[in-house]
């Protein structure tokens, strides 16, 4: 049977590449996520293969490259839903397997085999789940993103790899509406057009915080925040330091996987002093328990309604400054982004997921910065012209 397949450039830059890594850079509407499902398609029909395709959440997957796949299937005419494990996300391709996977379990991440790895907005991935899915795949790496990402990020930092940009010019099949309203943007918005329009990189225009990288620390301490994670997410502690109207932010854990008493060590080998503040998730209450028994001076954070928003508000009533060495604060603060709604406009709702150490800077933040938290301890009367004392 002869199947004929659309292709763009991205397809062909895969087929002519010796490069076992390659990073695809492109715009809005490129086109590179479905002409790399394409060639993944190909490959798997040519020869029997495991191809893991992999977006950090179930629902964006099922939102984007499952729904992208099952289109590219249908309409070359191969489809057939009884190939289909939706329960296991597996599609069984010929004598290939295709299987979609969500990041954020770490678990499956460790028990993957693979002959070939496509990772869509790879940015989204940290560091440790790269390496994961890296030395469990034998043959071919993909990996796609938006060059939104923090000069810092790892894939920036990527020696062993070929890139290629590639920009909604390299996708023949956008419709002539889209491409209008794409170019529109070099007369309406520079920023936006130098990442949708020309695929470069550029600080994200949704991002929710401004900030600047430091060499050094100014200030005087305030407190620690502390966020709490486990098997998906990492435990985050970030120190707050404050200088006028300047706030300064260093990241000192990062981890994954920690318990009561690891948490206890890692704090004893920072020689946090146990006069200092810490302030944790009040959704915490044993683990908090437990470290305050420790010695630590740690405290629940006083949540009020959308505390986050008002959180949010607290610190950017501050320059942020952050600490070059703070590698994951920074990642995050890249990519922590306003929800853009259906109608393409950006809301004041912050998306959640990769705010690990944010929410542990916002927790300190609050407690200490917000105006009721300064007033704390003092009443305020206001007397009359005319009274009589």
């Amino acid at each position: 049977m002869n199947i004929e397949i659309n292709t763009t450039i991205t397809f062909e830059n895969l087929l002519e590449s010796n490069s076992r890594v390659t990073q695809h850079i492109g715009g809005t509407r490129s086109g590179k996520t479905y002409a790399i499902l394409s060639y993944v398609i190909v490959e798997g029909l040519k020869s029997p293969q495991i191809i893991t395709v992999v977006r950090r959440t179930i629902p964006s997957l099922k939102r984007t490259v499952i729904k992208d796949f099952t289109d590219i299937l249908k309409g070359i005419g191969i489809w057939n839903e009884d190939n289909f494990n939706i329960s296991d996300r597996t599609y069984r391709l010929g004598d290939s397997t295709i299987q979609f996977i969500n990041s954020d379990d770490p678990e499956k991440l460790r028990g993957l085999k693979s002959d070939i790895l496509f990772i869509d907005e790879a940015s989204e991935l940290d560091e440790e789940s790269w390496f994961q899915l890296r030395i469990r795949t034998s043959g071919k790496i993909i990996l796609a993103y938006n060059p939104t990402i923090s000069p810092q990020h790892w894939l920036r930092k990527m020696q062993d790899c070929e890139r290629f940009v590639t920009t909604y010019k390299d996708n023949p099949y956008l419709p002539a509406d889209m491409v209008k309203a794409i170019e529109e943007l070099q007369h309406t918005n520079d920023k936006q057009w130098k990442i949708y329009g020309q695929g470069e990189f550029a600080a994200n225009d949704k991002a929710i915080f401004e900030f600047e990288l430091v060499n050094v620390i100014n200030g005087e301490f305030i407190a620690f925040g502390f966020d709490v994670g486990y098997s998906n997410d990492p435990s985050s502690l970030v120190a707050i330091y404050k200088e006028g109207n300047e706030l300064y932010l260093e990241e000192l854990l990062y981890e994954k996987a920690l318990v009561t008493s690891d948490i206890v060590d890692k704090f004893r080998k920072l020689e946090i002093d146990k006069s200092h503040e810490i302030f944790c998730d009040s959704s915490e209450p044993r683990l908090i328990e437990e470290i305050y028994r420790s010695g630590f001076n740690i405290k629940p954070v006083v949540k009020g309604p959308d505390s986050i928003r008002f959180g949010i508000g607290v610190m950017k009533n501050y320059k942020i400054k952050i600490l070059r060495t703070s590698q994951n604060l920074i990642n995050e603060m890249y990519a922590y982004q306003y929800i853009t709604d259906k109608y393409g406009y950006v809301t004041d709702k912050p998306e959640g997921g990769l705010d690990h150490a944010i929410d542990a800077a916002r927790y300190a933040v609050m407690m200490k910065l917000s105006v009721k938290a300064q007033r704390k301890g003092t009443y305020a009367i206001s007397v009359g012209k005319y009274s009589n004392f």
